[in-house]
């Protein structure tokens, strides 16, 4: 014998399975939208600008010269070059490295991010110090990584030695509008 749901529960079952479908995609399109890739971001001005200065000199003294800059180390002092000054980004956050380190991650502006690819790419042929950029915000130097190689497609990862999220989250702040 043959048996067949009454009218109103296949009816109810179609609006069951319409409505699962629909959240389905919704999930999905807010999932794209929020996770976008940072190329696609509009630019933004800085409420400070980011300035990359390649290290010609470090120098270990009590107190350094006019014409340095004081480093995070106690004692450090650094002679910059001129380098690049980045007033607008397409992304600014806080990136967990390991569970131990933070970095500050910035997504540049094509422009910014061809102009920082050129300069990594003189820097990594230099020896040490002077294969390291400096990343100065307020006329203080924040990190000084070497560059092994150059840094392509407009996304840079700065590791200044945060030891916790509040520590990386404050430059973000610092950073953003």
């Amino acid at each position: 014998m043959k048996r067949t749901l009454p009218r109103p529960r296949r009816r109810t079952a179609l609006i069951v399975v319409s409505a699962a479908i629909l959240v389905a995609a919704a999930a999905v399109v807010a999932v794209v939208v929020l996770n976008r890739p940072a190329a696609d971001k509009p630019p933004f001005t800085l409420s400070t600008p980011l300035v990359f200065r390649p290290v010609l000199e470090v120098e270990y003294r009590d107190s350094c010269t006019g014409a340095e800059l004081p480093g995070d180390e106690s004692g450090t002092c650094y002679r910059l070059g001129e380098g690049m000054t980045v007033r607008q980004a397409r992304e600014v956050r806080e990136a967990d490295l390991d569970g131990v380190e933070w970095a500050l991650l910035v997504s540049l502006t094509p422009a910014d991010g061809a102009a920082f690819a050129e300069l990594t790419g003189r820097l990594a042929a230099e020896p040490d110090p002077r294969n390291q950029i400096a990343l100065v915000v307020d006329g203080k130097i924040i990190s000084t990584p070497a560059v092994l190689e150059p840094i392509t497609g407009g996304e840079v990862q700065l590791t200044g030695g945060w030891s916790s999220r509040e520590d990386v989250t404050a430059y973000v702040e610092r950073l953003t509008p």
